[in-house]
């Protein structure tokens, strides 16, 4: 079952292009891949042949046998340094995960996103009739909520300096210079090796940027978090922070709007109930726990990581669900279908259908398959949802909004990334 590997800058451009844009199309495209998943349900031997497993349990057993099936697959992703998410278990993975714990401790996530959403909601309805859904609103209230993480060293960590004139001088520009930086390298996140060296290089170029900006203070930061690492602990584990916890949740939250405006009906009900709740909706607790649900399973039919790589670092077996298991060589890759695993219908009762209310039983930690699963799963899961959670509601108090098409395309792309998308207020 070993599949090919390769170096990307060896391939020609033609090939490196074709490769990527099919990836980039999938991506958009998670009806394809939930359609090639269910024939892979179906005969999970051919899957097991190509190293590509769709069901449930199968997934679920291999994002819990972390030393048969490594995380350093996403090696060629991690143009900013090692974090988290590409390393194997150890003593450093340990540590840096206690530290995350802790800085996400620090973090009054449904306040402080509310708060925002709320600011962002007035400057929309005081301003014109359309907006950028991601630049204009959500990933403001996503910086926000996640400024914590840094504590009294944030303003030194979007400046890029420890002179406290620079940091005095932090206004908004600044802010959306850095949000920026950070979104190109989490981009790379998505593709990894698969990337154009155009699309590469600029992720290589935001990724040298922000490992500078955090090496200049690496100081304020470890006092804000009070501790005493060696500095490049401290850099690995800020330069990490940064790229993974604002811009994968600004784009979770992109995916939410656009896959929730593709079903009026729910969209319509959700609008109702907010508006029928005034200035309530922000304090009514079944409102909102009804909108998390409503993004998770948003999120279920949309996940920002529908496709999944490990490594297989020794000869072992694959258990796809077959009668047999898969033989796996050593040196190979397999591929996740987790998109193909979230409508498995042996877990997911009637999982064709959208329903926020569906009670998952003992699945219910499958529900959360988007953010991993087991001991790897994200560490800031229900963080990522509150701040969604939040964001939702501050758009449901608008008047009805639909995609801004009339005026070149509504949504733009950028890889896999969305890079923009146009949002009209009627």
């Amino acid at each position: 079952m070993k599949l090919s590997t390769y170096e990307p800058d060896a391939l020609p451009p033609g090939a490196r292009s074709l490769s990527y844009g099919l990836f980039c199309w999938l991506n958009r495209h998670t009806t394809v891949l939930r359609a090639i998943g269910a024939l892979l349900r179906r005969w999970p031997a051919i899957g097991g042949r190509f190293g590509v497993v769709a069901r449930a349990s199968a997934v679920k057993d291999v994002l819990e046998r972390t030393r048969s099936f490594s995380n350093t697959a996403h090696a060629a992703n991690m143009v900013s340094g090692d974090y988290l998410i590409g390393m194997d278990p150890g003593p450093t993975y340990t540590a840096d995960r206690d530290l995350v714990h802790e800085r996400l401790d620090a973090l009054d996530v449904p306040n402080a996103s509310d708060e925002e959403a709320r600011k962002r909601i007035a400057i929309l309805q005081a301003g014109e009739r359309t907006f950028d859904l991601i630049e204009g609103y959500l990933m403001w209230v996503v910086f926000h909520a996640m400024k914590p993480l840094f504590g009294s060293a944030t303003d030194a960590v979007v400046a890029g300096s420890t002179d406290q004139s620079a940091q005095g001088a932090v206004d908004e520009g600044l802010q959306r210079q850095y949000m920026l930086e950070i979104r190109y390298v989490a981009g790379q996140l998505l593709a990894g090796s698969l990337a154009t060296l155009e699309l590469r290089r600029r992720a290589e170029t935001c990724g040298d940027a922000l490992q500078a900006r955090i090496d200049r203070v690496t100081g304020p930061i470890g006092t804000a978090w009070g501790i005493k690492s060696a500095s490049e602990d401290i850099e690995r584990n800020a330069v990490g922070l940064a790229w993974i916890s604002h811009p994968v949740t600004v784009q979770s939250g992109a995916l939410v709007v656009q896959e929730l405006l593709g079903r009026p009906k729910v969209y319509d009900q959700l609008w109702l109930r907010a508006r029928s709740l005034g200035d309530r909706v922000w304090i009514d607790a079944d409102f909102r726990r009804d909108v998390r649900d409503h993004v998770l399973e948003l999120m279920r039919f949309r996940p920002i990581f529908p496709l999944l790589a490990r490594d297989v670092p020794r000869d072992t077996e694959l258990q796809t669900g077959a009668r047999q298991n898969a033989k796996c060589p050593g040196g190979g890759k397999i591929s996740l279908l987790s998109v193909a695993a979230l409508f498995d219908p042996s877990a997911v009762p009637d999982s064709g259908r959208f329903c926020p209310n569906r009670n998952w039983g003992k699945e219910d930690p499958l529900r959360y398959l988007m953010f991993g699963y087991g001991y790897r799963q994200c560490p800031a899961r229900d963080h990522a949802v509150d701040i969604l959670t939040s964001a939702l509601i501050g758009l449901l108090t608008l008047p009805r909004l639909q995609l801004a098409r009339g005026e070149g395309k509504a949504i733009t792309y950028d890889g896999p990334l969305m890079l923009s998308m146009r949002m009209r207020i009627t």
